[in-house]
């Protein structure tokens, strides 16, 4: 048994490594001084903390986004974290995952961010194939995409703060009451982007 558990200890490192990584990262808008990013990464096991630190390296930022481990859980569990990085000061973003576990930490997954031409993004680049509407929108909003298929809807705060999720099939209409005046970032399928204004 004791012989088995040393196996398990060596092999956990290469475990997590295999069934942690970053799915995505989604530009959400510039505010104020930053632009601001979801990195959408899937953790074995879960995460009990996150922090994220921030490492200047020239006309580079590396990004580094720490989840610990307490104890395991049996979960193969999405996060969503939100990250910002000053305008005009860095040209490309490193975001590097790690996962803790005690005192040992692994590196499991890593992408990089060309910066430079996202600070020139707005909503010419919103996506022809959806029409959400009506916008501005009081408390109904209506989905249309030219593709007639099951679709996942996300809506940010402009803080990059997850707000609803919904997997829509034919019924593609969402109830928006519940959010206050402002702006706000829809994605479906992480793929459009559109913005919206809540009356």
């Amino acid at each position: 048994m004791k012989k088995n558990l040393i196996l398990v200890l060596l092999f956990f490192p290469t475990i997590v490594q295999a069934q942690t990584q970053i799915d995505s990262i989604q530009f959400i808008g510039n505010i104020a001084d930053s632009l601001v990013f979801v990195v959408h990464s899937t953790i074995s096991g879960g995460a009990d903390d996150y922090s994220v630190e921030y490492i200047e390296e020239g006309s580079t930022v590396k990004v580094n986004m720490l989840y610990t481990q307490i104890k395991q859980t049996d979960c193969y569990c999405p996060f969503q974290d939100t990250i910002k990085i000053k305008k005009i000061i860095y040209t490309k973003a490193i975001v590097e995952v790690k996962v803790c576990f005690g005192q040992d930490c692994w590196l499991v997954g890593i992408k990089e961010i060309d910066l430079s031409n996202i600070a020139s993004i707005d909503d010419s680049l919103i996506s022809s194939k959806i029409v959400i509407f009506p916008n501005p929108v009081q408390n109904v909003l209506y989905i249309g995409l030219r593709e007639n298929k099951a679709v996942n809807l996300e809506i940010y705060s402009t803080q990059g703060n997850l707000l609803l999720s919904k997997n829509m099939a034919s019924d593609k209409v969402i109830d928006v009451s519940f959010l206050t005046s402002g702006l706000y970032f829809v994605f479906v399928d992480r793929k459009y982007f559109s913005k919206i204004i809540k009356k």
